[in-house]
């Protein structure tokens, strides 16, 4: 009797949604990750956030928004960097400066941890690092370095050349 007066299905909600994601940032990841795969990694709600982000159609499916996303990453880069927070262009920029891809802990220490909601369609990011993630421009996951696993954030290699030229 005890415990039903202690169950909180906000608490519950909260812890849910926080091991969903984990368990995405915890998927493989290379530290040369094209655009078109990360983003085949999302579940197609995330495409949408993405999408929406970028000012593209949701309607499409999902291959058709991916190659949309590719297309404005590839050609409008500029524009999308230069609707950035200042804060999340700093932590591309500090990305960038590391070759690409960074430890997120490293990541995370100098920007704050990511707080967004798991569901990015109905909630976008707005962390420093969400922000960023949202626009296609970085992806999470574990990558093994030295032996060992850690959990890093990549900027896709097909941008990269880019982005170094306007950071």
């Amino acid at each position: 009797m005890v415990n039903i007066l202690f169950f909180n299905p906000n608490r519950m909600m909260d812890m849910m949604t926080s091991s969903m994601s984990k368990d995405e940032d915890s998927k493989p990841i290379t530290l040369n990750i094209t655009i078109s795969a990360g983003l085949n990694k999302f579940r197609n709600s995330r495409i949408n956030a993405v999408s929406k982000a970028l000012g593209i159609s949701t309607k499409d499916v999902k291959k058709d928004k991916i190659d949309q996303i590719i297309s404005r990453l590839t050609t409008e880069l500029d524009k999308v960097i230069e609707k950035l927070p200042p804060k999340s262009r700093e932590a591309l920029k500090l990305v960038m400066d590391e070759g690409g891809w960074v430890k997120y802990n490293k990541l995370s220490k100098e920007y704050g941890e990511e707080n967004d909601s798991y569901f990015w369609e109905t909630e976008p990011p707005t962390s420093t690092v969400g922000v960023l993630r949202v626009h296609g421009l970085l992806f999470v996951g574990k990558a093994g370095i030295g032996g060992r696993m850690y959990k890093v954030a990549v900027v896709p290699k097909d941008i990269r050349k880019g982005l170094e030229e306007m950071l």
